[in-house]
């Protein structure tokens, strides 16, 4: 459903909503209190929009748009931001990409111009793109030399199987080494049109001139970007190994969970604190302190457009993975059965609201909340209403949560290290995967 510019009466005081005549949809969060305004444009651009033969054209892309455009090439463009003591970056999800600025809110008018130009006019030029192409090899083979980033690619792989989700972010060394800059170019005109674009700014701002400046800069932009594939993802329980020498064991584990529009959201992300969040978390009690069996464990939410998980991951040794990975089941399992504690509640409430505290007291922050909640749910929550949610969880919708996302069935189980399947898994998981 599209709102209307006369539906701003319905928004909180301070948040704004606006959508140009040519589809693009502006959503602003007003803080009288900053010098500092971030705004920025969300694209449905992103991993699972790239050709099956071209991975990695995503993450290229994010590095070619600041390579030059019609007017500038790409020091020109560095020393323009920098002229206007602007930070600038873009990142690239599996749905979604963003090209952001952070600014000294008297700079919108000149930042925002710089950002026209290189969302609608970029070149892509042959020599940039050998030099990026470089870096972005050299990031592949840093990130192979690295399991503790690339455990959770399998573990993404195995849970997302069958579908775009599951694709390798930077993509390989094969298919970066072929992209070409038609594939830039066909990219561009594929996803970038006005009716994909989300822009989002929180800080200090006068919204009628944000607008306005918008209108002029923007208005004239035309075309429309073919709908995101959907994506289906089914996970069952599985078990993938990579053989790697060495004294680490890594361990990565993955099951639904309530993603970010379930009614359930903030009864899960209370259980991910719970679980792992933070050193008094179950896991880091009873899998570390206890027990010493890891170096480092953690969970957290994650999500998608489709489908929520809950991921974990524990580093260990090869002589103590089969004990770290027993307890984690036995956490799980008692988890399901139980649910936690009014005590471990009440922590975990405190915690939450302190860092969506926190979070949200950046400009930065809140202009990525204001365009996930929007991409997501088309509402913008505001810092209060996130704290009540969680003031309101009960130990009966934690519960209610486990009983609808088992966390051991599906579960999708990854390791890197140099142990072999009956080493690390024995009858562990006999009545689970």
């Amino acid at each position: 459903m599209n709102v209307s510019n006369t539906d701003q009466q319905s928004l909180p005081p301070n948040y704004f909503y606006h959508q140009l005549p040519n589809g693009i949809e502006m959503i602003g969060q007003y803080m009288p209190s900053l010098s500092s305004t971030t705004f920025g444009f969300q694209l449905e651009a992103a991993v699972i929009h790239e050709p099956e033969d071209k991975l990695g054209l995503a993450h290229l892309f994010e590095y070619m748009l600041f390579q030059g455009t019609k007017k500038k090439d790409a020091r020109a463009l560095n020393e323009a931001f920098e002229s206007l003591g602007a930070r600038k970056g873009a990142s690239t999800g599996l749905e979604t990409a963003q090209v952001w600025a952070q600014i000294v809110h008297t700079k919108f008018d000149a930042t925002l111009e710089l950002l026209h130009e290189i969302l609608l006019t970029p070149t892509f030029p042959k020599d940039e793109l050998e030099q990026m192409r470089s870096i972005i090899l050299q990031e592949i083979r840093r990130h192979d030399d690295e399991p503790m980033g690339r455990i959770f690619e399998h573990v993404r792989s195995n849970f997302y199987r069958g579908t775009s989700l599951g694709r390798l972010t930077l993509g390989t060394t094969d298919s970066v080494r072929t992209l070409q800059r038609k594939d830039l170019q066909d990219f561009w005109q594929a996803r970038y049109h006005p009716n994909n674009v989300l822009f989002s700014i929180a800080g200090k701002f006068d919204w009628e001139h944000v607008v306005q400046k918008m209108q002029e800069l923007f208005g004239d932009w035309q075309g429309q970007a073919d709908p995101s594939p959907v994506q289906t993802p089914h996970p069952e329980s599985t078990v993938f190994l990579e053989h790697q020498e060495g004294k680490q064991e890594h361990l990565g584990m993955m099951f639904p969970f309530p993603d970010y529009t379930d009614a359930d959201y903030y009864p899960a992300m209370v259980i991910s604190e719970v679980l792992g969040g933070n050193m008094a978390s179950r896991l880091f009690v009873e899998v570390r302190e206890k027990r010493g069996l890891v170096y480092g464990i953690s969970a957290g939410l994650g999500s998608n457009k489709s489908i929520g998980g809950m991921r974990i991951y524990a580093g260990t040794t090869p002589e103590q993975a089969h004990e770290c990975l027993q307890v984690i089941i036995s956490e799980l399992h008692k988890l399901e059965q139980e649910g936690i504690t009014s005590d471990e509640l009440e922590r975990a409430k405190v915690q939450l609201k302190s860092e969506n505290v926190m979070r949200g007291e950046g400009s930065g922050a809140r202009m990525g909340s204001l365009a996930r909640s929007w991409w997501y749910e088309r509402k913008i929550h505001t810092i209060q209403e996130v704290k009540e949610a969680i003031d309101a969880v009960t130990q009966g919708q934690v519960l209610n949560v486990l009983h609808r996302f088992s966390p051991l069935n599906p579960l999708v189980i990854a390791a890197i290290g140099p142990l072999e399947h009956e080493e690390l898994i024995g009858d562990t998981l006999s009545t689970q995967v």
